[in-house]
């Protein structure tokens, strides 16, 4: 089983410096050596890791770090070991650390390469959309049934860039799931022309009757 790491970071600053990069690149490395010697099975290189470092469009001082782990036992292994102990306090210097907040999906690597010929992954698309929907814990079937029947509009609506989708492990509250899909995109305006698709209604129907809360953010890759 594997599971994808997403996490947001505040900027101390009004947005993502050249140093705050330097500094998240920095600890990545150190990330990239401890999974090579303690976590073999993973990919050697970052992007088959899933790791990619993302800024929010409509919110220049939040950042996305993404990740795939094989488990969520192995990442806490990472955030508890003396490597990361010794390099995260200083992002502080570069983020609001205590603002950090951090979930996994389960069982998908979100951002996985494509299996098709002249698909664009998530981590290459020059925009991403993550969609967060909370929804009641008794309408989790139904909503992923909802989903499996209409993913596909957004699909071709969005190709050669991919969709994908997975459901949070951590729960706030236990009456709740959160079902969370991120698509790909050439620009926020594309994305907002889906809308006006004639399938669009098809799709928002299967879903929203459900949702009891939403959130849709962009994101450019930075690193």
């Amino acid at each position: 089983m594997a599971v994808t790491e997403l996490a947001w970071l505040k900027c101390a600053s009004e947005a993502v410096t050249t140093e705050s990069k330097e500094a998240t690149d920095s600890a990545l490395n150190v990330q990239d050596e401890w999974c090579a010697r303690n976590a073999p099975n993973l990919p050697k290189a970052r992007e088959n890791r899933g790791v990619g470092f993302f800024q929010q469009v409509e919110d220049p001082t939040v950042t996305l770090l993404t990740a795939h782990w094989e488990s969520t036992e192995q990442h806490k292994t990472w955030i508890e070991s003396p490597e990361n102990q010794t390099v995260f306090p200083g992002l502080g210097d570069h983020f609001q650390l205590e603002k950090t907040v951090f979930f996994h999906l389960d069982d998908v690597e979100l951002f996985e390469k494509p299996d098709a010929d002249g698909e664009i992954s998530l981590l290459e698309s020059p925009v991403i959309s993550v969609g967060r929907l909370t929804i009641a814990a008794k309408n989790r079937q139904a909503v992923g049934q909802g989903w499996n029947e209409v993913k596909g509009i957004l699909e071709t609506f969005a190709k050669p860039n991919m969709v994908k989708s997975g459901w949070r492990i951590e729960k706030e509250d236990q009456g709740l799931e959160e079902f969370v899909f991120a698509c790909g995109w050439p620009s926020v305006e594309r994305h907002g022309e889906f809308a006006t698709t004639e399938d669009f209604q098809k799709y928002a129907s299967a879903l929203l009757p459900f949702v009891m809360a939403r959130d849709a953010k962009h994101y450019q890759r930075i690193l």
